[in-house]
């Protein structure tokens, strides 16, 4: 049962911000006012001799959240394998936008007028036209694809982006340094998530991401300004509140994704020091890898 319509537009602007790579988004980072905790968005997990770190990423961000944390540099340059959610060279394929586009795409006979409800349809109309924006440029487009392309005009607009974000700024490293990498999953299957939700969860979160969008992005800058100091109490009510009150987006896109990705996580730290970033969402809170780590029997400390 759906709490309140405001929850997905926030799951929305989420997605887009903290969990699906920057290959989707591309623009200034909130100001350094919250009182830190000394220490990075990032956690160092041991057992039995194995060792490990999990990273949060925010997929945008802006210059000026550089240098990052001394903790995550040190940890990374101890770390001998990368690991993010996808290979961002796999999502940079042109197959892969053309696989994004036949999944993104109604098919024939079918668009927006028709599929939307027509309360969602009047909304997207009248703030497409307000924005100076056709709607035919969007009626072919199924309503995720359509919320995520507003969000990431949305968050252009307030200076994120993707180059500075923080699995972009690590793969690019790793390369560098010939660090070894594994994807937790395929940029495919991140689509997939999505294209699977219901028709209703869809029509609701791009009604609400079009009603609710400067609030939006208010709790996009001050997830940035709390992850920036290590603040995981702020992140966490900020990030999960609105995800829980929509539980089949919260299920999908964190519990079920946290539950197949520990065993890969483990696996890893079998042979190798691994070094992890996910979306800073897919550590916090109850369903989070760093509480199922500790479930495993884990030592986890914030670093």
């Amino acid at each position: 049962m759906f709490t309140g319509l405001r929850a997905h537009a926030t799951c929305l602007a989420l997605i887009a911000a903290l969990m699906l790579p920057a290959t989707m988004v591309s623009g200034q980072a909130p100001a350094r006012d919250r009182q830190g905790t000394g220490k990075g968005f990032i956690w160092k997990f041991e057992r039995d001799g194995r060792i490990g770190w999990l990273v949060g990423s925010l997929h945008l961000l802006s210059a000026d959240f550089y240098p990052l944390p001394a903790s995550m540099n040190q940890a990374f340059a101890s770390a001998d394998m990368l690991v993010e959610e996808i290979d961002m060279e796999e999502a940079s394929n042109p197959a892969f936008a053309m696989m994004v586009l036949s999944k993104a795409m109604y098919p024939a006979g079918t668009t927006l007028s028709t599929d939307l409800s027509p309360a969602t349809y009047k909304v997207l109309t009248a703030w497409l036209s307000k924005n100076g924006l056709a709607v035919e440029a969007f009626q072919q487009m199924k309503p995720w694809m359509v919320s995520l392309t507003l969000q990431t005009l949305a968050l252009q607009r307030i200076g994120f982006d993707p180059a500075f974000g923080i699995d972009k700024h690590f793969a690019d490293n790793a390369q560098k340094s010939k660090k070894q990498f594994l994807a937790l999953e395929t940029a495919a299957e991140q689509i997939d998530f999505l294209d699977r939700l219901s028709k209703r969860t869809q029509d609701l979160m791009l009604r609400e991401s079009l009603e609710s969008a400067d609030t939006e992005l208010t709790e996009i800058k001050a997830i940035a300004s709390a992850w920036r100091v290590g603040d995981v109490a702020a992140v966490e009510k900020l990030a999960l509140s609105s995800l829980q009150d929509a539980p089949e987006v919260y299920q999908s896109l964190l519990v079920d994704r946290n539950r197949r990705w520990v065993p890969k996580i483990e696996t890893c730290t079998q042979t190798r020091r691994c070094f992890v970033v996910v979306g800073a969402a897919h550590l916090v809170g109850p369903d989070g890898l760093i509480a199922l780590l500790k479930q495993k029997g884990y030592a986890v400390e914030q670093q």
